[in-house]
């Protein structure tokens, strides 16, 4: 078992620049359960401690996050499957097109959690089924809060 890093490497760091599928583990808030949900509004600090994603501003993923700070991310990139473990804080409600709420992930370990002898080679793709100018428009919104 490989030993957990403190940041994400810098192959990482360029693998989650957004339009990236990623999971997201955090504790119910009502059931105290783990939940998933999946992510793909988000970019990594180029120091590798810090990654910020948005959601929807009644994302039961906010709501669990201001209860209980602790989350994982599931990331598939840079040839493997990692768990990036951290505390999140969630800001107020953004109001543009949209409602948001950024996320901010304060890493504390990176583990390659693989199984042993394998490697990914290539990486899930996905498409938007919506307006093609209304994403356009939403995704440059929430890069620009993201960068903040």
């Amino acid at each position: 078992m490989a030993k957990a890093e403190e940041k994400l490497s810098p192959e990482l760091v360029e693998s989650l620049q957004g339009e990236k599928i990623v999971s997201l583990v955090t504790i119910d808030a009502e059931t105290n359960e783990p939940d998933l949900s999946v992510i793909s509004w988000l970019l990594a600090h180029e120091d590798g401690k810090t990654i910020k994603f948005a959601v929807g501003h009644n994302a039961n993923t906010a709501k669990n996050i201001e209860e209980n700070p602790d989350v994982i991310l599931g990331v598939t990139g840079a040839g493997s499957c990692f768990s990036v473990k951290g505390k999140g804080s969630v800001s107020d409600v953004i109001s543009k097109t949209m409602k948001y709420r950024v996320v901010t992930v304060e890493v504390e370990s990176v583990k390659d959690v693989i199984f042993y002898g394998g490697k990914i080679t290539a990486e899930a793709q996905y498409e938007k089924t919506y307006d093609p100018k209304l994403a356009e428009k939403l995704d440059e919104e929430v890069y620009s809060l993201l960068k903040e």
